[in-house]
């Protein structure tokens, strides 16, 4: 038995495959099938409950506040695999793998899958002849795995590069050599599942990383890549006896880690909306507008946990203003290149918590929004030296939540049974989160108030 085109090996010897759903979260949800099912599986006849994709982050469907689980049956959807994904593990032979769409018993969508809510904002861009080209940037930790019995992150011993565990790493080669065989596992088997790896360099923080995917021309396969990319890093620390996360501010005095987007887009012709030739980037700068003015209503899919907002906090190269530049790392939305077909932005602001189709698709729908309205921002690019003026993205996850609830964008862009169920998930989830006493409440006020 062969695989199919673009696979990485013949299916001899593989007896099982894992097929997977994207959570809300930007968790890979799934089951273990027998080869002997690959028909059905290829027939999209597989079947997995459509509340997989609607749950708390602990796991639990939450019928109570959704009522998409057991009180209507917790009714089945169908997979709908991607073919470029149908890849044998590198870690585990035996096994192969494939990334799903959930859709209903009627073949439509299921309204809570990532993917469909993305798809949707791609199809608009080619039902005006434009091609969205997009690059994920992902940063993350590598932690000691005593991290898992002591329930905070510990650096790995090894990587005491320079003395204390506070000395920065960034672009530091003996980080990178002392870590070499994570990240020699991390390419290898991204490489083995056919994912675009490119760069990777030591960020400032101790054991933090970031890795860069390709630019596609298709942000579907992009953010497919990136989910699956985050299995690769778990699994690759894993082996090395370390363990990675994603965590958006792990540690209160280092810096945490984001998820930068590049987008630029295509006409029908291949070339670059966004180039401005000899003169000034206009749609470019409609595009930034588009995304300064939805950012509010869209924050709540870049920064979707409670510890999301620990990043977003002035002091650090995490944005935490709407406001725009040329070549500038502080700011929200960064413009690298305004000439030739490398002409792009780089969105700044989602963390690598963040579920990457989604964060994509409000980076799309804010894109598309501005170039449609042709406005320019209303505030001028910031620029080195000057003092920023632009208003606070907000540092509360309740307030974003409230925001978004109510956001006729949001709406239109994930679905109104998506949006309901949704933020009636984070509204628990930030119950529980801030009722929370920490040990920085002790430290502030318990001997003092």
């Amino acid at each position: 038995m062969t695989a199919d085109a673009g696979s990485n090996a013949t299916l001899d010897g593989v007896a099982h495959v894992d097929v997977f759903v994207v959570d809300w979260h930007g968790r890979l949800r799934g089951k273990r099938l027998p080869m002997a099912r690959r028909d059905k599986l290829e027939a999209g006849e597989t079947r997995l409950p459509l509340s997989t994709q609607a749950q708390d982050l602990g796991g639990d469907d939450r019928d109570e506040l959704t009522g998409l689980s057991l009180s209507i049956g917790d009714p089945d959807g169908l997979c709908v695999i991607e073919p470029h994904t149908f890849r044998i593990q590198p870690w585990n032979p035996r096994v192969a793998q494939a990334l799903a769409s959930l859709h209903e018993a009627d073949g439509a969508p299921s309204p809570f899958d990532s993917r469909a809510v993305l798809a949707r904002q791609v199809a608009r861009f080619h039902a005006r002849g434009w091609r969205p080209v997009v690059a994920v940037e992902l940063e993350f930790y590598l932690l000691d795995a005593s991290t898992r019995e002591r329930g905070r992150p510990v650096v790995p011993e090894r990587l005491r590069v320079a003395g204390e565990h506070a000395d920065s790493q960034f672009c530091e080669p003996r980080a990178v050599d002392r870590i070499e065989d994570v990240l020699a596992r991390i390419d290898d088997h991204a490489r083995a599942l056919g994912l675009p790896v490119e760069t990777s360099l030591a960020e400032i923080g101790p054991g933090q990383f970031e890795i860069n995917l390709a630019h596609r021309d298709d942000p579907l396969r992009a953010a497919d890549e990136a989910l699956l990319f985050r299995r690769v890093v778990d699994r690759a620390a894993f082996e090395s006896g370390l363990l990675a996360t994603f965590m958006a501010k792990p540690y209160t005095e280092h810096g945490g880690s984001g998820q930068h987007v590049h987008v630029s887009v295509l006409d029908e012709r291949g070339a670059s909306l966004f180039d401005a030739g000899n003169g000034e980037p206009e749609r470019l700068r409609h595009a930034v507008a588009g995304l300064l003015d939805s950012l509010d209503d869209t924050q709540l899919l870049l920064a979707p946990h409670g510890n999301s907002y620990r990043r977003l906090q002035p002091g650090g190269f995490a944005p935490c203003r709407a406001d725009w530049g040329l070549d500038h790392r502080g700011v929200a939305i960064r413009l690298p290149e305004t000439r030739g077909r490398g002409a792009r932005l780089e969105h700044r602001v989602a963390g690598a918590d963040a579920n990457t189709h989604l964060a994509l698709a409000a980076i799309l729908a804010g894109v598309l929004d501005g170039l449609e309205r042709g406005v320019a921002p209303s505030l001028e690019p910031l620029a080195p030296g000057s003092r920023p003026s632009a208003r606070h993205l907000t540092h509360d996850w309740v307030a974003a939540i409230d925001t978004a609830s109510t956001s006729v964008f949001m709406r239109e862009l994930v679905g109104e049974r998506f949006l309901d169920a949704y933020t009636a998930i984070k509204r628990h989830e930030a119950w529980a989160f801030n009722r929370q006493v920490t040990e920085a409440d002790w430290t502030a006020c318990l001997a003092r108030v």
